[in-house]
């Protein structure tokens, strides 16, 4: 591939998952609720954290995960304060705590097993993980702090990473059922949220609609 095309790539990877963050983090406001599964964010904060202070691979990409990591750290705040009520202290403190300590070791194993240092084995891993979990939340929480744009970029974000890694390792069984995976599971989660926006504009359209009283 050559080397404009990667570097648009990675662009595109740095630019699209930003805004995914950045809209979680609005939509979450909005809603006064999280966008984001737990066990996500902490899978996403200890991968950015290693790979920004600890086994960073390109100065480029120490900025990109970086950002990541701060806004990974706004959404976790988030989730405290408006999951407070829902659970003892105790437990939500305890839960975060040791999901952090497993995703780090996780990250740090598998970086170091299948000599990966740029963490695109578990990065992808935790992308599959989001796909499935994104998924379960909608059905719990409806659309409480998730919206059709944030499906979308994410989508995107992902389909770029895959053909930018797909050129990197073609020979990679395993990333290629993860690319695969992750795409079927992106576009039925647009499609969900899609149907359950549509859902949510119809009801508010007949609740708003004047009633004539005869």
């Amino acid at each position: 591939m050559p080397l404009i095309v990667e570097y648009l790539l990675m662009f595109g990877i740095a630019l699209f998952w930003t805004i995914v963050y950045i809209l979680v983090i609005y939509k979450g406001f909005k809603d006064q609720a999280c966008g984001m599964p737990l066990a996500s964010i902490c899978a996403n904060i200890t991968w950015e954290f290693l790979f920004t202070f600890i086994m960073p691979f390109h100065p480029l990409q120490q900025i990109a995960t970086l950002v990541w990591f701060l806004l990974d750290c706004i959404i976790l705040l988030q989730f405290l304060y408006y999951s407070k009520g829902s659970y003892p202290k105790r437990t939500i403190h305890a839960s975060i705590f040791a999901l952090l300590v497993i995703a780090f070791l996780l990250h740090y194993g598998m970086a170091v097993e299948f000599h990966d240092k740029m963490g695109i084995y578990s990065a992808f891993g935790i992308n599959l993980l989001m796909s499935i979990l994104f998924i379960r939340m909608l059905m719990i929480k409806d659309l409480e702090g998730q919206s059709l744009s944030i499906a979308y970029f994410k989508m995107v974000g992902t389909l770029f990473a895959s053909i930018l890694c797909f050129s990197l390792y073609p020979q990679s069984h395993l990333l290629l059922i993860m690319y695969v995976l992750i795409l079927v599971l992106d576009i039925v989660y647009i499609v969900l949220v899609y149907n359950k926006s549509i859902k949510t504009v119809y009801k508010q359209a007949i609740n708003k609609k004047p009633q004539i009283n005869i």
